[in-house]
């Protein structure tokens, strides 16, 4: 028995939901109260290269801008008005179970206590940095929280190619079955 020859795309960018191919033109959100914070981190962002920086001031408009255009990083204060971190927190995980596309999620807080970086982890946060930080140190986690991003949604667009040639290949299959089990 011999099975078709899969055929991949040229481009592995060409696939139904691949990420951008350079990790600094994927979407990041940098969601904080303090207005000096969240155009500091986004500075340090910018500069690291990344092209395209969105900012929200409090949880509710978070989640509005999370559900209109889906980033690839979320920088989450823990502590906002209106709807907090844990919340906001909460609605990106269920996002990400029901698309089935990854989020990177770095918290960020002034509370640098054990009890607040292990919570928001358990929460499912990707990593925790307190504040005051090192801006080497936190532009070094939103890139590799970017890039093991990138690489889950290219590893989860390879998968569903992959399942579609199967179930396209199934079909050859049952003809096969029909025909004395010769492939066609």
């Amino acid at each position: 028995m011999t099975l078709a020859p899969l055929e991949l795309p040229a481009d592995l960018d060409q696939l139904d939901d691949a990420p951008a191919s350079r990790v600094e033109e994927g979407r990041i959100l940098v969601v904080d109260d303090d207005a000096r914070a969240t155009a500091f981190m986004r500075r340090l962002i910018e500069r690291d290269g990344f092209t395209h920086v969105d900012t929200a001031g409090d949880g509710r408009r978070a989640l509005h801008m999370i559900m209109d255009h889906p980033p690839h990083v979320v920088v989450l204060d823990v502590h906002l008005p209106l709807i907090d971190g844990y919340s906001v927190l909460r609605e990106i995980v269920r996002s990400d179970e029901r698309t089935g596309r990854p989020t990177g999620v770095l918290a960020v807080s002034g509370d640098p206590t054990p009890a607040t970086c292990q919570s928001i982890l358990w929460a499912g946060a990707d990593d925790f940095i307190p504040r005051p930080f090192v801006s080497g140190e936190f532009t070094l986690r939103v890139r590799r929280l970017a890039k093991r991003t990138q690489s889950l949604r290219r590893a989860l667009a390879y998968s569903r190619f992959l399942e579609r040639q199967v179930q396209s290949s199934e079909g050859l299959g049952r003809l096969a079955d029909d025909d004395g089990g010769r492939w066609l």
